[in-house]
């Protein structure tokens, strides 16, 4: 199980694994309103949509509105989602608050493990001009055929850096991410700015910033 946290605790990571979307950059809305703009039978709101389907796998999402919508996902949607995300996501996605002073300040080596494609997650950090904080370190579910809350994908990207999973720090916003961290066996920090809380006995933070009291 992951280790418990305190904020005076200063523990030695030798890595930190970032969830990309919610947690470094504000792009969920973005994802959900292109949702709605191309499944208009789905009469959620966008705060319900991107409540509902946080961190979840994209076919999963779909096939949960097809239940609760049926005949609403057509069979050129996905393609239709790409399109209209892409188009929104420049004046849509920003960086979460003192995302950028956090990666400056960090002095443990650091990646990004996302459900999102690679391209995805480039794109949104060339966006919020976070890009070159992290170079080649990024880590897609698409690469091992798993996503959360399945641990693969943070396993892997642990054995990519040759670093055991105890040695790990996954900062994750949703459930599914901070379950797959935990069946890593990697400690996990829970990015909550809304103070929603989790079903999950993990310690939390309202800000990014606050990940410095956990890290020496």
């Amino acid at each position: 199980m992951s280790a418990l946290l305190s904020p005076s605790s200063g523990q030695n990571y030798q890595l930190i694994i970032f969830d990309m979307d919610g947690t470094l950059v504000q792009s969920e809305d973005c994802a959900s309103q292109a949702l709605k703009d191309v499944i208009p039978l789905m009469t959620d709101s966008v705060d319900e949509v991107t409540t509902r389907y946080k961190g979840m796998r994209l076919a999963l999402i779909f096939k949960d509105i097809e239940h609760r919508f049926p005949g609403a996902v057509a069979a050129d949607c996905l393609d239709l989602y790409r399109a209209r995300e892409e188009h929104l996501s420049g004046s849509y996605i920003v960086p979460c608050d003192g995302a950028d002073e956090l990666l400056n300040r960090l002095q443990t080596s650091i990646c990004i493990a996302s459900n999102a494609p690679v391209t995805k997650t480039e794109r949104s950090l060339s966006i919020c001009d976070l890009s070159h904080h992290f170079n080649t370190a990024i880590f897609s579910a698409y690469e091992v055929n798993a996503w959360k809350p399945d641990p693969a994908l943070f396993l892997h990207a642990a054995k990519y850096h040759d670093i055991e999973p105890g040695k790990c720090l996954v900062v994750e916003d949703s459930e599914v991410g901070i379950q797959a961290a935990l069946s890593a066996e990697m400690t996990v920090i829970h990015y909550d700015p809304q103070r929603r809380g989790s079903t999950f006995s993990v310690p939390s933070i309202g800000s990014l910033i606050e990940l410095l009291d956990y890290v020496k």
